[in-house]
């Protein structure tokens, strides 16, 4: 058995190695920030549930899958209080509008108020629907577990992948294109 001095050298000598790394991973985390990380993805394959939401801009007609039409459709959840959200949203309208004729996008504000959203929506000039959810009932049929959350469905009324996490532009595009191609 070691002398009791050896076992406190051994671990002073492991706090010297670990205490550093422990330190480069928090400073790495904080550089990176959480918008400089890759989207987690799920290919799901399975039928989207059928909804129908209260418009988040009172008086606009009820936000639903049946409502885009036939169309593929890009369901993005968010929340005003959601720094991931915020970021990315110009991102979705942008695409959204440069893909309106083939995709649609439906967005769903989670477990919010209506005032904050619209805030929300007025600052980064969001065009497409948003639902309002203020109680976050939605989120889990679709496997939504984080914000920001986006579900690709199929014209076909299909789940085809859900990504968690900020997308980028070219992200989101290049996502579009390979479940939607044109």
């Amino acid at each position: 058995m070691p002398e009791p001095s050896a076992v406190r050298a051994r671990r002073r000598r492991w706090w010297w190695v670990a205490a550093p790394a422990a330190g480069v991973a928090v400073v790495g985390a904080l550089l990176l920030g959480p918008g400089d990380s890759a989207p987690l993805t799920v290919v799901v394959d399975r039928p989207a549930p059928p909804f129908e939401l209260e418009n988040l801009r009172e008086g606009g007609p009820a936000v639903s899958l049946a409502s885009a039409g036939g169309r593929p459709v890009v369901l993005n959840f968010w929340a005003s209080w959601c720094r991931p959200c915020l970021a990315e949203m110009p991102v979705f309208d942008a695409v959204s509008r440069r893909v309106a004729g083939r995709v649609a996008f439906l967005g769903v504000n989670h477990r919010d108020g209506r005032n904050p959203a619209l805030d929300l929506l007025a600052r980064t000039k969001v065009t497409y629907p948003s639902g309002h959810d203020p109680q976050g009932r939605l989120a889990p049929a679709f496997g939504a577990r984080g914000m920001p959350t986006t579900v690709f469905i199929s014209a076909g009324g299909r789940v085809l992948e859900r990504r968690t996490g900020e997308l980028t532009e070219e992200q989101l595009e290049a996502v579009i294109d390979r479940l939607f191609p044109a």
